[in-house]
């Protein structure tokens, strides 16, 4: 099985060159821009033009759905021959439990047949995108770099659609495990799908502003094609560039749009941000909410107990036991009465305090067999017990 740090894939129709590494990547404005002067292969054939831009992917492998998070280097060389080097910051795949997503860690033994498959998964998708956006009649490889770059952009922008779906299905179990007609359990599971996908939608925001901010790394072949498209981005930039139009490069709209698609990434994903913080802080407010109830249900169970126990006590401490005990005669079985009589309304109020939903079987059937059981213990140890 291939290294999941290292994973190459070169088809013999001259199909994408695909290098996927796991791991968090910074780039380095030295590393950048000696890749240039690299082919493809990495080879010192011919320079090389480069574009970066944020990768959110979500695909599905034996009904179980898959979230990617990182970088992808678009290098173009020779004649129009595409290489994808990927830097995953995460790799999700989705639990037993939808909607329930956890990493994937090379480092752990039993990931790495989930790991590759995962990233063969990803590799023919990017094969697949880039043989899409490959069909145009420019030449040029800086336009074709620009043609691919919004091609990506725009797959991990319309995956952020998906990863709304899913927050829509945490949602919808919060909202189920809220209600007081559900089943009691725990929610650490669904805190920690939510933490996890927080992780997911912070690292592709980031990685969408940085792409925003470095221009695609478009200054590493194209310097004053950068600086032109950052004085269109903001006319308050002091420099000595003409504004960007569409005139200025043939792939210039290309770029324009794979720079409005990763700005439209970061803004979603913000905003899903805000939304998904939302959520944990409802679900903060449930918990204590059910502890609340857990401590008001307690705090009933005991005071039906001390009531049920309370007044048995009081009536054979103003009795006294040796003129009750034993329930030999009639008027000791009557002057007992009592004494059930209070076990009898602990238990009415037991019914009365119950909760709803399905605990109200288990509360109700636990109240009865105190009652009973009680009762039983008082007739049985009245009978037998021998007189004082």
């Amino acid at each position: 099985m291939p290294s999941p740090t290292d994973i190459r894939k070169v088809n013999k129709d001259n199909a994408p060159t695909v290098r996927i590494q796991h791991g968090l990547k910074r780039f380095l404005h030295e590393e950048m821009k000696s890749r240039t002067f690299l082919d493809c292969l990495g080879e010192s054939e011919s320079p090389s033009i480069i574009r970066v831009v944020p990768l959110l992917l979500v695909f599905t492998i034996a009904q179980s759905r898959c979230i990617v998070v990182g970088n992808i280097r678009i290098v173009v060389s020779g004649i129009q021959q595409v290489a994808f080097e990927v830097f995953l910051d995460g790799l999700w795949k989705e639990g037993n439990a939808r909607d329930n997503f956890l990493p994937l860690n090379p480092e752990m033994p039993e990931s790495l047949d989930e790991i590759d498959r995962s990233l063969s998964a990803l590799q023919d998708l990017l094969v697949k995108l880039a043989g899409v956006q490959s069909r145009n009649t420019e030449t040029s490889n800086e336009f074709h770099a620009a043609f691919v770059a919004k091609g990506v952009a725009e797959e991990s922008r319309n995956a952020v659609s998906d990863v709304r779906e899913i927050r829509y299905g945490l949602e919808l179990q919060l909202a189920e495990t809220s209600a007081k007609s559900s089943v009691e359990g725990s929610q650490g599971s669904l805190v920690s799908a939510l933490l996890q996908l927080g992780i997911i939608l912070g690292r592709g925001a980031d990685n969408a502003r940085e792409a925003v901010r470095e221009g695609l790394w478009v200054f590493l072949t194209d310097s004053n094609a950068y600086h032109s498209y950052r004085v269109l981005q903001d006319l308050r930039i002091i420099n000595n560039a003409a504004p960007a139009t569409e005139f200025s490069r043939t792939w210039m709209k290309l770029h324009d749009a794979a720079i409005r698609q990763c700005t439209e990434l970061r803004g979603q994903l913000d905003a899903e941000c805000i939304s998904l913080h939302a959520l944990l802080a409802a679900a903060a407010a449930v918990s204590s909410s059910r502890e609340a109830d857990a401590q008001t249900n307690f705090n009933t169970l005991a005071a039906v107990a001390s009531f049920g126990l309370g007044i048995p006590a009081l009536v054979l401490a103003l009795y006294g036991a040796d003129r009750l005990l034993p329930l030999d005669t009639l008027p000791r079985q009557f002057a007992f009465l009592p004494v059930a009589a209070g076990l009898v309304f602990a238990a009415i109020l037991a019914v009365m305090r119950s909760p709803t939903g399905k605990r109200r079987r288990v509360w109700l059937l636990g109240a009865a067999s105190a009652l009973i059981s009680a009762l039983a213990l008082l007739i049985v140890a009245g009978m037998i017990l021998p007189g004082v």
